[in-house]
């Protein structure tokens, strides 16, 4: 039996279902995990997980300090940092302006309120934060 250093858990698969479904994403865009270069396996799972966090966790108390990194890292338009949200949208072939509309569904739908600039003032995310 081989290990994959690079495995979906099912909430991160409905995410990528989700936005498959959404036209997000179309499926060529969507490589086999086992052609991913460790660079691009981190860069997806940064990207998924602060997206199944936010999704997932958005109304549990004691996920509000992250689920706020999250929020003004997906809500922010740096692209300096290599791993910024904006940037890893575009080497996934994702909009991001689409992504943050799922985003603010999410929370509509469970009655969270977004400030007007998007996101609460908290640090932003770092790939292994």
């Amino acid at each position: 039996m081989s290990f994959s250093p690079f495995v979906l858990d099912a909430s991160e698969i409905r995410v990528v279902e989700h936005m498959l479904a959404g036209g997000a994403l179309v499926p060529a865009q969507v490589p086999l995990p086992t052609r991913w270069t460790p660079e691009r396996r981190l860069a997806g799972t940064v990207l998924a997980a602060a997206l199944v966090e936010v999704r997932d966790h958005h109304q549990k108390p004691g996920y509000q300090r992250a689920i706020g990194q999250d929020l003004e890292w997906i809500f922010s338009d740096d692209q300096d940092w290599p791993f910024s949200f904006v940037r890893l949208c575009h080497a996934f072939g994702v909009e991001p302006d689409y992504v943050r509309t799922l985003v603010q569904n999410w929370l509509r739908s469970h009655g969270r309120s977004m400030r007007k600039s998007g996101a609460p003032p908290h640090a932003v995310r770092h790939a292994g934060a």
